[in-house]
């Protein structure tokens, strides 16, 4: 690196053998040797005014040409620039045409100028590591990071966020948040629990954070932890904001699933208990209503009465059925299931009740689907009560497609309707023990599916989004036929 493009190609040092070694010093702070040299490209040369060879074999360590004689320096045919390196000291002869004389202050000026721009081209590679080495963690995080300007508008985005966008980053900046962020909070807003707003906690510069959710373009429920970080400027006081928006939806899936584990086990216990003591007396309920049925003299609006008790005393022990067999522990075989075959027999099986409600089912079965590790006689069960939930969902008729397939290592086995679909507000709740929209039943269908999937260390997906119809995704761990050996 040249100092200064027009600056003569010989440099000549020239003073008493003291002030030399000084600048000496200060040549070799300047980094005379190698890339990035500050006079890269000069010659540098010496002579004393003293007489005093002292400095001479420094110069040689510095590649700085030394003579005794200062006039064999000026003989050169190229110009050239004497640097006076003592006071008071000038030289001893003419200075030939072209070079120039630089007095002892502009020197010392000039090699602190030259000393810093060397450990500034020293830094250069350093700060390239730096910078390339934070880019790529900035882009290769899984979060959508944005930096933000005080009035909202992006001034920076992490590859993540320009992916979702579907923008590169040059187009996001100065894109005001609420359009990067499609459920960006209000920051004047207070939290929850009296907690401060977003811009009151930068503001004394601590971090605030907000959680929310969405359903994506599957139609599936995410949610969603948004970070604010103060970002403080020369001043100190916060100028600038880090956005940062982590996908907690895996967490919030294992904090829900713990306690529900939690839940089940209280319930399993008190839904045995009062199965029990529950079934005694609607026994004898029912038995006494199917006695006065038989009766010959019971009047027609008596015998209606009856029917209705009858009625309601079997819907009720369907009830406890479904609740005794949520509450007792699933008891499957694991092996070898085609999925296929599943969904064949179990369409055929319930082929009757669908089309009388005029429902027509379609099978798209992948040859591409491997063997499932699962138990044939629980997914027939999972399958029914998919079936039944979709049935359910289109009282009116409709259609149903049945498919196998893999994705991501995992067999699947879905079940797609085109009915009114699910509204995003019940989505979160479908999978909780008797919750449903229905008064038929306990509400325990998709509940013992999930049951069972996970038991069989499978997962099932909702996907559904209003008007489109809902998806049920059945994820089961492929067989994996191993030897002896590997066992």
């Amino acid at each position: 690196m040249r100092i200064d493009p027009e600056l003569p190609p010989r440099l000549c040092l020239f003073g008493d053998g003291r002030q030399l070694l000084d600048c000496f010093e200060l040549v070799r702070q300047a980094g005379v040797r190698g890339p990035g040299s500050a006079f890269d490209g000069m010659e540098l040369a010496a002579a004393p005014a003293d007489g005093d060879a002292t400095p001479a074999g420094q110069a040689r360590e510095l590649g700085i040409g030394w003579t005794e004689d200062v006039s064999a320096l000026l003989e050169s045919e190229s110009s050239g620039l004497v640097v006076l390196v003592t006071e008071g000291v000038g030289l001893p002869c003419a200075l030939p045409e072209g070079w120039r004389i630089l007095a002892p202050e502009d020197a010392r000026l000039l090699f602190t100028v030259a000393s810093r721009a060397a450990e500034v081209q020293a830094c250069r590679p350093d700060m390239a590591r730096a910078r390339r080495l934070l880019a790529n963690l900035f882009d290769n995080m899984d979060d959508e990071i944005a930096l933000l300007a005080p009035d909202g508008t992006l001034l920076d985005a992490n590859a993540n966020l320009s992916r979702r966008l579907e923008r590169p980053r040059e187009e996001l900046v100065g894109l005001p948040a609420q359009e990067a962020f499609p459920d960006f909070p209000d920051l004047d807003a207070p939290g929850e629990a009296g907690a401060p707003s977003v811009h009151a906690a930068l503001a004394e510069g601590r971090k605030a954070s907000r959680d929310g959710s969405r359903v994506d373009r599957r139609g599936r429920l995410r949610y969603f932890r948004t970070a604010f970080y103060p970002v403080p400027g020369p001043s100190g006081r916060p100028d600038h904001v880090a956005v940062l928006r982590r996908d907690i939806t895996h967490d919030v899936f294992l904090e829900r699933r713990l306690q529900k584990s939690e839940r089940l086990a209280a319930i399993g216990e008190l839904s045995m208990f009062i199965s029990h003591e529950i079934r005694n007396p609607l026994f004898a309920i029912a038995g006494f209503a199917n006695a006065l049925l038989r009766a010959k003299d019971l009047g027609e609006a008596s015998r209606e009465k009856a029917s209705i008790i009858l009625s309601e005393s079997r819907r009720l022990d369907e009830i406890l059925k479904d609740i005794t067999n949520f509450a007792r522990p699933t008891v499957s075989r694991p092996g070898e299931v085609d999925l296929a075959d599943v969904a064949r027999r179990t369409t055929a099986l319930m082929r009757h009740a669908l089309e009388s409600q005029g429902i027509t089912v379609t099978l798209d079965l992948s040859p591409n689907a491997p063997v499932a590790r699962g138990d044939p006689e629980t997914l027939t069960q999972c399958l029914v009560n998919c079936l039944k939930n979709a049935m359910e969902a289109m009282p009116d008729g409709g259609h149903i497609m049945v498919s196998t397939g893999l994705r991501d290592g995992r067999a699947l086995l879905s079940v797609t309707d085109d009915g009114p679909g699910i509204p995003p507000d019940i989505l979160p709740q479908v999978f909780n023990p008797f919750f449903t929209t229905r008064d038929k039943r306990a509400g325990l269908g998709l509940a013992m599916t999930k049951k069972i999937l996970e038991d069989l260390g499978g997962s099932v997906e909702l996907e559904s989004v209003p008007g489109n119809g809902t998806t049920v995704v059945l994820s089961l761990p492929p067989y994996l036929e191993l030897s002896p050996e590997e066992v």
